[in-house]
């Protein structure tokens, strides 16, 4: 085979080439940067743009500039005391934190290229839709990494934005390994978090707990808040109030924050309006707890998708109805014309023919629509003056089997990402009659419209 003269390589050969790191070139870096800091759905206001001063201020203290050695080595101006800086950004639903993490991207990509810098999500559906806003750029792919690639990114990176962290999957019942390597050793780390968006018992980390290792790593950490609402129709009195009804003491909606929120008297009534809403041109989804089962595959050459949503309701008549629907597909259909018919789930709240699926948790978690309807299933229900938990009644087996007490707190917190995903109108329908008639007792009902 004429091989007697190959030889396996050196140790320092080995070495080399296991240290070899992928950076993307300065053009690609600038131009992908460019994209992303012109686009207007990452404009920054109020207390968003105050962050954004911050955390730039930051990045000049301890990353390289543009044209210095490459390296994570800190630059002029660094505290030679710290080995870097971890800062936290906590925010509410609509407080802006997506759009502030892309604005850092796209600045840290500009002005620190050499820094490597990489924007890390455990949302599979936000990471989709951010590929998608870079327009397909090659270098994005590399760029936006999923959660798996964190200890990719601790060795690469000098510079990690992390979204959602609250995702970040946990170990042993401790902080993943891979998120406190980031922490401990990319010199610049921001991470965006929401406690209360934490929807599974293997999730989860806090800022508290971000400190701590940050802390105990030698490294400055900085906190800031986000209080604003650019969702909701900028209304924090809507979040409040939804926060009121699922940790505190429910109260009547006043209707008088500019906040467009109703009852739906059944799940026919809520389809009706999203229809309307689209056909008037409006972005408009519903989503439901995670009560029914999802059939993830189809048979081949299939033009349509399970109805595994079923839910029974009184008509007008007095005789029961069977409203039926499908979840959000796991693979875009198309009709047998070659139409659209149902997008990927991860784009299901933004694609054509999305309104005609219903989407869960996992799939509107970090996004928004126009119009969002929202059915509350048999999974948590208003009884005694409480909410009970019935975690018998999800179809999630990641939360199915856990005791009463354990679920209640995954239930709160995923009926709250779900219902402050519209950006000027909520329509609700609780499946549970008796928990109807409560939300009943606190907002009004009015009829059909999208106007």
């Amino acid at each position: 085979m004429r091989s007697n003269d190959l030889a396996a390589p050196s140790t320092a050969q080995v070495a080399s080439f296991e240290s070899i790191r992928w950076a993307p070139s300065a053009g690609l870096l600038e131009q992908v940067g460019s994209v992303l800091q012109g686009s207007p759905a990452y404009a920054l206001i109020g207390d968003q743009q105050d962050a954004f001063v911050r955390i730039r201020e930051a990045a000049a203290r301890h990353l390289s500039a543009p044209d210095s050695p490459p390296g994570n080595s800190p630059g002029p101006g660094a505290d030679p005391a710290t080995n870097g800086a971890v800062i936290t950004v906590h925010g509410g639903p609509g407080s802006g934190k997506s759009a502030l993490a892309i604005r850092l991207l796209g600045h840290f990509m500009r002005q620190y290229p050499k820094a490597s810098p990489r924007f890390v999500t455990p949302s599979g559906t936000l990471r989709a839709h951010l590929l998608e806003a870079a327009s397909g750029h090659p270098a994005a792919r590399e760029l936006f990494m999923p959660a798996s690639s964190l200890r990719s990114a601790a060795h690469q990176a000098g510079a990690v934005v992390i979204d959602e962290a609250q995702r970040t999957v946990r170990t042993g019942g401790k902080m993943a390994p891979e998120l406190a390597a980031v922490l401990k050793q990319v010199p610049l780390v921001v991470v965006f978090l929401d406690e209360r968006q934490i929807i599974r018992p293997n999730e989860g980390t806090s800022v508290a707990e971000i400190s701590s290792l940050a802390q105990t790593a030698g490294r400055r950490h900085h906190h800031l808040e986000l209080t604003g609402s650019f969702r909701c129709q900028g209304s924090k009195t809507y979040t409040e109030w939804v926060d009121a009804l699922l940790y505190s003491h429910p109260v009547p909606w006043t209707g008088q924050a500019g906040y467009d929120l109703a009852l739906s008297e059944d799940p026919f009534q809520l389809q009706q309006w999203t229809d309307q809403a689209t056909a008037a041109g409006h972005s408009a989804r519903t989503t439901a707890g995670f009560c029914w089962p999802w059939t993830r595959t189809r048979p081949r050459g299939a033009t349509s998708l399970p109805l595994d949503i079923t839910i029974t309701t009184p008509s007008p008549a007095g005789e029961p109805r069977v409203w039926e629907a499908a979840w959000n597909a796991r693979e875009a259909l198309t009709t047998p014309n070659g139409d659209p018919l149902a997008p990927h789930s991860q784009l299901w709240a933004t694609h054509t023919g999305g309104h005609q699926q219903i989407g869960c948790i996992y799939t509107a978690q970090g996004l928004e629509y126009h119009h969002s309807g929202v059915i509350i299933g048999p999974d948590l229900t208003w009884e005694n003056n409480r909410w009970t938990p019935h975690p018998e009644q999800s179809r999630d087996d990641k939360l199915r089997g856990l005791p009463p007490d354990q679920y209640l707190r995954y239930a709160l917190n995923t009926y709250r990402v779900l219902l402050t995903r519209g950006t000027h109108t909520t329509r609700i329908h609780a499946t549970h009659p008796a928990t109807q008639r409560f939300l009943n007792t606190l907002i009004n009902p009015v009829p059909v419209s999208c106007t």
